[in-house]
């Protein structure tokens, strides 16, 4: 004889009111971030953005710090120090790698805007830490797959609307024609 279990306290979602809204924050962040980044790669050699993307370590490890209050020995700091300096020093002292036919307003621009990227992003990983850490409930494999579908859906809405406005489909629909 087959016994039947009553499942009726399984939930089809587990977030929260509270953990959605913030999943919609920080999935809008990331689509400024993609904006931010792509925008910087296109203005920028990928030598020059790839190292000022490196200085993401050093604003992480900030907000880590500021956010979550994470802990940091000297070694920690020395090595987020030596590679984030590192990087700053090579990407500054590059001279001619501006792209043929750019304003230095342009590369200027681009070089501000990939360090924001990678400020940004350098916010939003301690973000979503604290998020769970403020969760009050179980983090599960199921809760943290939703979380990042929420904030990809809404990253992904803020990237489209910021194409529609840029008229980016206007010339992929040019190109197959």
């Amino acid at each position: 004889m087959l016994s039947t279990i009553d499942n009726n306290n399984t939930k089809l979602i587990l977030m929260t009111p509270r953990i959605f809204v913030a999943s919609i924050g920080i999935g809008v962040l990331t689509g400024f971030d993609n904006y931010l980044y792509a925008y910087g790669v296109a203005k920028l050699p990928v030598s020059t953005s790839a190292l000022l993307i490196a200085s993401q370590l050093a604003f992480t490890a900030a907000f880590a710090f500021l956010l979550v209050k994470q802990k940091f020995t000297s070694y920690s700091i020395n090595s987020i120090f030596l590679l984030t300096f590192g990087a700053v020093v090579l990407a500054l002292h590059a001279k001619g790698d501006r792209p043929n036919g750019e304003s230095k307003k342009e590369y200027v621009l681009g070089f501000i805007m990939t360090l924001g990227a990678a400020a940004l992003y350098g916010l939003i990983l301690p973000l979503f830490e604290l998020m769970y850490k403020k969760a009050k409930q179980g983090i599960t494999y199921t809760l943290v797959m939703e979380i990042q579908a929420v904030s990809c859906i809404f990253s992904t809405v803020v990237c489209t609307i910021g194409m529609i406005i840029n008229k980016d489909f206007q010339v992929c629909l040019s190109l197959h024609l």
